[in-house]
């Protein structure tokens, strides 16, 4: 990923935490609604335009197709059959896909330490952002499948990733040959999360890592494999591709908004989110396996 972009989440991500301070929960969460409803659903539009290119020939794509609707279908039956457990597999599969992002530049190659890494990263983030903001988070889970998160069961998860994820961090230090990260980085990385996600509200606390540190940087990896390059083309190339897309979700959502009764309305955004987050993380995969 560009160095400059690195500073610059760094410095937005500090602004949006000053922002977050000076300014109400209305606010917030308009401008979190904004980024997510903007960039974090064209982060994953072109997914088909990737595997496409992933793709040799036509047959092959039109397998590929075939199994990124299967996925869909899996994910939604499973949210039928046992809510809870779809959302926990949602969360589990989000935060591998997470970790995947942030460190595929930082770790060499496929392995055991690799995975790990991904799998815990990920999971820490998602225990920051449950065990700050654990009675929104808990209203959300409640309304989706009737259960509760316990804020002491977070809390020991919180403390046990964090450890294992310095564990798996200490151990990559001394493969040099495959760790390419500044672990003190990192951890100020984490740090800063975690002040985030202690002052803003849920949405916007997610809004900021879902879009300065996951789909931006996602926007940008697959620019350059659609591309081969990262220009003011490319990225226009990129957008114009996501654009249908984007604007048929936007519109699906504001019809189940205004036409869905508002009970429901969650539930079926979560399950819409859920049914695209598997495919999309499976395209990724393929993409950095290419």
């Amino acid at each position: 990923m560009n160095v400059n972009y690195q500073d610059f989440k760094i410095i937005f991500t500090v602004f949006l935490f000053w922002f977050s301070i000076q300014f109400g929960e209305i606010v917030e969460d308009t401008a979190a609604y904004f980024m997510v409803l903007t960039l974090g659903i064209v982060h994953g539009a072109n997914d088909l335009l990737i595997l496409k290119k992933n793709e040799k020939n036509k047959k092959r794509f039109f397998r590929s197709v075939l199994g990124y609707l299967a996925l869909i279908d899996v994910c939604i039956a499973s949210y039928f059959i046992n809510p809870f457990i779809s959302l926990l597999l949602f969360i589990l599969l989000s935060a591998y896909h997470f970790g995947e992002e942030h460190f595929e530049d930082k770790i060499d190659g496929p392995s055991w330490l690799s995975y790990s890494i991904y799998m815990i990263y990920g999971l820490v983030i998602f225990s920051m952002i449950f065990y700050e903001n654990i009675e929104e988070v808990n209203t959300i889970v409640s309304d989706l499948s009737g259960n509760l998160f316990s804020r002491q069961l977070i809390f020991y998860i919180l403390i046990a990733t964090l450890i294992l994820l310095i564990v798996l961090f200490l151990v990559g230090f001394f493969k040099k040959n495959e760790f390419k990260m500044n672990v003190y980085k990192e951890v100020f990385y984490l740090a800063l999360l975690y002040l985030v996600f202690k002052t803003t509200s849920l949405i916007l606390g997610f809004a900021i890592y879902f879009i300065l540190w996951h789909s931006i940087p996602s926007i940008i990896n697959q620019t350059e494999y659609i591309s081969g390059n990262v220009s003011k083309k490319s990225f226009l190339h990129y957008f114009k591709n996501a654009s249908p897309i984007w604007l048929l979700s936007i519109t699906g959502m504001v019809i189940l908004y205004l036409y869905l009764d508002k009970s429901l309305f969650s539930s079926v955004i979560f399950l819409i989110l859920f049914a695209v987050t598997a495919p999309h993380a499976w395209v990724m995969y393929r993409m950095r396996k290419d």
